[in-house]
């Protein structure tokens, strides 16, 4: 192959990493380090089951006081839903699921899981999910996402501490802006109400609340057979626990 002919073919290999630099995070550091501006109530959580302030002091993580809490079964798939919020025509914004590597704030626990859709962090398995790759565009693009995580069977029972994050820029000015709002994700071990790590006595009546709709509190606990719902062959596999 003479020079001429490589010339072309430099500028094609040129040309695909311009194309899939923009897809990876910068440099991995701090969002605000480089979308500088901070916003408030440009991210919405829905579809939550309930909030918790569970007690993170054993492992020196931050008391965030009460968030959202989405329970999740192991074994199951948690659909993980936000909205954003408040921006321009033509802002542009991708969001983003982070903090999905960090240790539980209960009981230290790793989250073990698979997404849906991932943004690679510089050829390291991602520790973050993100939709788009890119971004979406104001008044065009959707607004509301849901990140379906498949919690894998061996997840320790935990509360992990989750953050949906919109980072983009405005239309108006070039500036750049973030904004981020942290939930949990509970994965517990069905049957245990209680939470004190067994299936025992003491959790009948805590099982009966949530199947009456009496107390709603621990909904994932419930769903023994991580189907969604809350019924009749539930209490069966709750009384085969006991045993």
């Amino acid at each position: 192959m003479n020079r001429l002919e490589m010339i072309p073919l430099a500028f094609l290999l040129a040309l695909s990493m311009l194309r899939t630099a923009p897809a990876e995070p910068a440099f991995g550091g701090n969002c605000l380090s480089c979308h500088n501006q901070l916003l408030t109530n440009a991210l919405y959580i829905f579809g939550e089951e309930t909030t918790a302030d569970p007690d993170e002091s054993g492992t020196g993580a931050p008391d965030r006081g009460i968030l959202s809490v989405f329970q999740a079964c192991r074994g199951g798939t948690e659909p993980l839903l936000v909205e954003v919020a408040g921006l321009e025509t033509d802002d542009t914004y991708a969001v983003q699921l982070k903090r999905l590597r960090f240790p539980g704030v209960v009981n230290d626990g790793v989250l073990a899981y698979t997404g849906d859709c991932s943004w690679p962090e510089w050829g390291e398995q991602a520790n973050y999910y993100s939709d788009p790759v890119i971004r979406h565009r104001w008044g065009t693009g959707p607004t509301t996402f849901t990140f379906n995580l498949d919690v894998e069977p061996e997840t320790p029972d935990d509360y992990y501490d989750l953050v949906f994050a919109v980072a983009g820029k405005f239309q108006d000015g070039g500036g750049l802006f973030y904004a981020e709002q942290h939930f949990y994700l509970q994965v517990s071990i069905p049957g245990d109400m209680n939470e004190n790590g067994d299936v025992e006595l003491g959790d009948i009546p805590l099982f009966v609340d949530v199947l009456l709709g009496i107390d709603p509190g621990d909904l994932g606990s419930a769903d023994m057979n991580c189907d969604g719902s809350r019924n009749g062959l539930d209490i069966q596999l709750f009384v085969q626990a006991l045993v």
